[in-house]
């Protein structure tokens, strides 16, 4: 068997360069190290080499547990690749016939014609950072890590083209010599063009809508109509498609408005509960992009506002902490729960691990213990008013976020009155959210963040609505910190039952629906039933499965989630 992320083995030495060999013979995992993404390479004896190159960043955030071919695997014997989702939740296994990695335009449109033809699911998938595993079929998959092209950069219009499978990081990259960027990031830059707006990622600004809402065209490999280009003269259908959850057809080239490229000056500090509700409405207001971060338990609020450099009159000078001041809270939490171990942390130990991990290394004692989680969510808030300061980078960089480690995760976005003014739900919501979590003494892990947008013109995004419109996008989680298995199966019962039945009672009052990437496969009969009743008042559903119908009238692009809770082509 194959193990493997959906970074094709020609994609992977591409990336490796010189280190191709290392891919017959050596084990290969990515993850991510306490001073950014590195990639180890491990031998099967025991000496490790680590490269550090912004060529493998790509491979660091799908975090293989495994990637090992040997000659003899790679052998007739080898019949399956499994695949693994970033965040280490869901897991598909597929017939190597069944999975394909196409190089070309005219190698999609063959396979999507032949599978057509046979009635063969051939799902499309990107980078798989969907939490929800949103691009798996286990009956046949598409990779689109070979299409990797930038096409064009058009710098009079300011619009980029690229090919699905191209990296959004790429894609920077590729605008960085023009003086151009993307229009808004989501927390990180390593999803594919495709996955990018298919699901409808957003990043945080009042002014700045969904990353979709800026596709400007969008060429789709459809199965009963073959290749077809829709811009927005196409009216509804390219509405519709922006957003298509993969199933109008396989997106095989994406163009987006760019914006000049700007340095932002971001700003970190920490409210109070109380101070961020009065707050709100002038953070909002007076800065470009803003996102709170709310800590349960504790009476502490992370704040990050990011503005353009040219629009901040003076930077406060701040005094500096110590990076040892400033993980003090964490690592000294660490040394006393160790201290009886037989191998306990000590001061120099910790001195390489990075937040993430350090935060993942704690919750992994008790992560389910109300008390222990509690005293790391307070480590944590102290080690965040530490950190409050100002740094200046270009945009594309501040705009990307550390987003810990494998996780349950759980985001929802409603309407919250218009950029102009908040209505204030967006704050009833946190405070009903919070005092459930307090009054249940469910283990939340840190943080809850919450972030805003602009309306998205796209029909089936979360945040389709009035062009003035404002949303607010709140996201929930827990952690997965070790390997044990017990461990992990406990953490996701308690996330996929109690926890996210809070979020989605609390949610009713504000016609919250989930981030696409984020929905779950309902649990029970009666949640399946509310979750479809639910969806088709908020979304377009009859005309998004006539659309379906059309274009793939044998269903072969969509799966068994999207099937269940939006329907199948033709669906009423």
């Amino acid at each position: 068997m194959h193990i493997s992320s959906v970074t094709s083995r020609k994609s992977l030495q591409r990336i490796l360069g010189s280190s191709r060999s290392y891919l017959g013979a050596y084990n290969v995992t990515g993850r991510f190290l306490s001073n950014g993404p590195k990639f180890a390479v491990k031998a099967k004896r025991s000496d490790l080499t680590v490269l550090s190159a912004s060529a493998v960043v790509a491979l660091a955030v799908f975090q293989y547990k495994e990637y090992s071919r040997t000659k003899l695997e790679l052998s007739a014997e080898e019949t399956t690749t499994t695949l693994l989702n970033w965040s280490g939740t869901h897991v598909v296994q597929v017939d190597n016939n069944r999975y394909w990695e196409p190089e070309t335009v005219q190698e999609v449109e063959d396979i999507v014609r032949s599978c057509h033809k046979r009635g063969q699911p051939v799902r499309p998938i990107g980078s798989a950072l969907s939490p929800n595993g949103i691009a798996f079929h286990q009956n046949g998959m598409m990779s689109m890590a070979n299409l990797d092209r930038i096409l064009q950069v058009d710098v009079k219009n300011q619009r980029v083209t690229a090919q699905a499978g191209a990296r959004v990081s790429q894609v920077v990259d590729a605008l960085r010599p023009y003086h151009l960027t993307l229009p808004n990031l989501a927390s990180i830059a390593e999803q594919q063009m495709g996955g990018f707006i298919q699901v409808g990622a957003h990043g945080t600004g009042r002014s700045i809508a969904p990353v979709d809402h800026y596709v400007t065209e969008i060429k789709l490999v459809t199965p009963a109509k073959g290749t077809i280009t829709l811009t927005k003269d196409d009216g509804e259908l390219f509405e519709l498609a922006k957003v298509g959850l993969g199933c109008l057809g396989v997106v095989v080239e994406v163009t987006m408005e760019c914006v000049p490229a700007h340095r932002l000056v971001e700003h970190t500090f920490v409210l109070t509960r109380e101070e961020a509700v009065t707050r709100l409405q002038e953070l909002l207001t007076e800065h470009k992009h803003m996102r709170y971060m709310w800590i349960p338990y504790t009476d502490s609020v992370v704040v990050v506002t990011n503005d353009p450099e040219d629009q901040v009159k003076e930077i406060p000078k701040l005094k500096k902490i110590s990076e040892d001041e400033r993980f003090a809270p964490l690592r000294d939490l660490m040394l006393e729960l160790s201290n009886e171990w037989p191998e306990p942390y000590t001061k120099e130990s910790l001195q390489s691990i990075g937040f993430g991990e350090l935060r993942d290394a704690l919750l992994a004692i008790d992560p389910l213990g109300i008390k222990h989680v509690k005293r790391c969510n307070e480590a944590e808030a102290e080690f965040w008013k530490r950190s409050e300061g100002y740094q200046v980078r270009p945009s594309d960089e501040l705009l990307q976020f550390d987003c810990g480690g494998q996780q349950w995760v759980w985001e929802v976005c409603f309407p919250t009155g218009t950029q102009e003014k908040s209505s204030g739900n967006d704050m009833d919501f946190m405070t009903e959210l919070l005092a459930g979590i307090e009054r249940e003494e469910i283990p939340a892990h840190s943080p809850i963040e919450q972030r805003w947008s602009a309306s998205s013109s796209s029909l089936m995004s979360p945040a389709y609505g009035p062009k003035d419109g404002l949303h607010s996008w709140v996201g929930i989680i827990n952690y997965l910190p070790s390997e044990d298995e017990g461990q992990r199966r406990d953490i996701s019962e308690l996330f996929t039952g109690r926890y996210c039945n809070l979020m989605r009672n609390v949610g009713q009052a504000v016609s919250a629906t989930s981030h696409w990437a984020k929905l779950e496969r309902p649990k029970s009969m009666w949640q399946l039933v509310d979750t479809q009743l639910f969806l088709q008042t908020r979304f377009p559903l009859r005309l998004f499965n006539e659309a379906r119908d059309i274009y793939d009238p044998k269903n072969i692009l969509g799966n068994d989630l999207l099937n269940l809770v939006v329907g199948k082509p033709g669906t009423k």
